[in-house]
């Protein structure tokens, strides 16, 4: 498959995703190790391995926080600014 055949099938099972698991799919436990989310990551893997590279827009880096802090918020991962007593650490600059 080109990239563009497969960015057209990653269309369709993020379409499918949606309608199995609602919107913010990635964050439903259900989607994990799902048929679909092993073949999206399988079309995702071979985009890389083509070459591409997805262009990030400050919209899309927006819902990526809003759905990593949903995450966080749901305890299915970890916060990286809290360390292991739940004190958060200082940036660094």
């Amino acid at each position: 498959m080109n990239i563009q055949e497969l960015l057209e099938k990653r269309d369709t099972l993020t379409d499918i995703a949606a309608e199995l698991y609602g919107d913010l799919y990635i964050s439903e436990d259900a989607f994990w190790g799902s048929p679909t989310e092993r073949q999206i990551f399988e079309v995702e893997s071979q985009l890389r391995d083509l070459g591409y590279e997805e262009e990030v827009s400050e919209e899309m880096e927006a819902l990526a926080q809003i759905l990593f802090d949903d995450l966080v918020n749901r305890g299915l991962i970890d916060d990286p600014n809290e360390d292991l007593w739940g004190e958060e650490e200082d940036e660094e600059i």
